[in-house]
């Protein structure tokens, strides 16, 4: 080894801000600790198989056709698919970009609308995700509580009090991981009131939008026309690993910045998967959400029925996606909680881990069949109770 290379060996790498202080979540530090024959609870992956349908397609595409690169934004076919989920909007094929999963759709939409010093608006709890993608843009992450006390339900109020001279976009889920819980008609139009002539940007998070217990969800484009949707197929149609989502929106600017973005970031998503999913927005698909959404409904109310009866705690009802968040404050903290699980072999996730309002709960997934979910609680009690 040359002296200069001794040199940079010993000095090391010294990150450019914008990344220091980056860590892997709570989410993935727990769950690449698991033991052996471990139950997960932790992970936000659908248990149910993919479709057979597509992967037949998938199987079709990858043997009989040539699949080189897609243009930047996606196949036609496809963005005028994703165009026609949002009527209201009156799309061009312009407005939609596919991305890979929908957290590339996120980090482009913020990386393309957030400069140095900017505000975005950040609900706590949420997926830790939004934190990072913000300060990895320079931005500043300021949060808005979605209040315990009210099992994590929105609050126009704490909306309003994040709002800052320098807010320059906000970010809503619904459903919401990590709770559950589903924007109302009433919420999403008094956010549309209070951001109505401000020029603050919105990104709604809407993975989880198939995943509902009763009404189907409305999108915050519905009612606030800067909205820049972000979606995609990984939990609707169990395809976390095809990563297939996207970023949609009438804001023209934007979706030019995203699709340049986009570009340089991942050139285009996997030719074969986008194929493969215009069979997204057949019958065939419609009929397996449908299924998909008994199942996970049945699972939920199982769980959290089990909950109160095995370990006497309460649980907050899911109104979508396929989490519940465990109160388990009577018992002490959750990260040490959580610890205990994970040792008796039960992979839970400390509310910590998605923020400060979500202390003293777990999230639990139930992503498991009935049988995996009792065998958990008893897993659960014995190392808890």
């Amino acid at each position: 080894m040359s002296l200069g290379m001794e040199k940079a060996a010993n000095t090391g790498l010294v990150l450019p801000k914008r990344l220091q202080g980056l860590q892997p979540t709570l989410i993935r530090q727990f769950f690449e600790r698991a033991l052996p024959d471990s139950i997960n609870f932790g992970l936000g992956e659908p248990d149910l198989p993919t479709p057979e349908f597509l992967r037949q397609e998938a199987a079709r595409v990858t043997l009989e056709e040539q699949n080189g690169y897609t243009s930047h934004p996606g196949l036609p076919a496809l963005r005028d698919k994703i165009a026609e989920q949002y009527p209201h909007l009156g799309l061009p094929r312009t407005g939609v970009v596919i991305t890979c999963g929908s957290q590339e759709a996120m980090t482009a939409a913020l990386l393309s609308i957030v400069d140095a010093g900017d505000d975005v608006l950040v609900p706590d709890p949420s997926f830790p995700a939004y934190d990072s993608c913000v300060r990895i843009a320079q931005g500043n992450p300021v949060l808005y509580r979605l209040p315990a006390e009210k099992d994590f339900a929105f609050d126009i109020e704490e909306f309003k009090k994040a709002i800052t001279p320098k807010t320059k976009a906000a970010v809503v889920i619904s459903p919401s991981n990590p709770t559950g819980k589903i924007f109302t008609e009433s919420d999403l139009k008094q956010i549309a009131e209070v951001l109505e002539g401000t020029g603050i940007y919105l990104i709604s998070d809407e993975i989880y939008s198939d995943l509902y217990f009763g009404e189907r969800p409305r999108s915050a484009s519905e009612f606030y026309d800067r909205t820049v949707v972000v979606s995609g197929l990984s939990k609707s149609l169990s395809m976390t690993g095809w990563r297939l989502g996207w970023a949609a929106s009438g804001e023209a600017d934007l979706m030019q910045a995203i699709h340049v973005l986009h570009g340089f970031l991942t050139v285009c998503a996997s030719t074969i998967t986008q194929k493969a999913s215009l069979l997204a927005w057949t019958e065939e698909a419609e009929a397996w959400k449908e299924r998909s959404r008994e199942i996970y409904k049945k699972r939920g109310e199982f769980l959290v029925d089990l909950f109160e009866k095995e370990l006497g705690l309460r649980a907050t009802a899911p109104e979508g996606a396929f989490y519940t968040m465990l109160d388990v404050r009577p018992l002490g903290d959750d990260l040490e909680i959580a610890e205990k699980c994970l040792q008796n072999r039960v992979v839970t996730v400390p509310g910590v881990a998605f923020g400060q309002e979500a202390k003293g709960f777990l999230r639990i997934s139930f992503c498991n069949t009935e049988e995996r979910l009792a065998e958990g609680v008893k897993r659960m009690k014995e190392a808890l109770v």
